[in-house]
C-alpha cells in the first residue's frame, strides 16, 4: 500500500484507548519502478521468527513510501516529536 498524504487517505483519528503494541518482525526494502525510488516496510505477524522469512511468507502489511510521501511523513514526525 503507497502511503498517500491528501486528505481523502490520510488523517489524524483520535482514540480514546491507546496502548503500545508489542514489536512485530519488519523488514525493508528499497527498489525503483519507472525511474521511480520506493521505500517499504513489510510487517508480518507477531509469531513470525525474522530469520524464517523468505520470498514466499505474505507479509501482513506493506507500507510504500515514495519521494513526496517520505518528505510528507519525516515533516509529520518532526512537527509530532518536536525534533530538529
Amino acid at each position: 500500500m503507497k502511503l498517500s498524504f491528501g486528505k481523502e487517505y490520510f488523517r489524524q483519528y483520535p482514540r480514546t484507548s491507546n496502548f503500545v503494541h508489542e514489536p512485530m518482525p519488519t523488514t525493508w526494502q528499497v527498489f525503483t519502478i519507472g525511474g521511480e525510488k520506493f521505500f517499504q516496510l513489510d510487517c508480518y505477524s507477531e509469531k513470525t521468527d525474522i530469520d524464517s522469512i523468505g520470498p514466499s511468507l505474505q507479509s501482513k502489511h506493506k507500507l510504500q513510501f515514495d519521494r513526496e510521501t517520505a518528505q510528507a511523513f519525516i515533516a509529520l514526525l518532526k512537527k509530532q516529536f518536536d525534533l530538529p
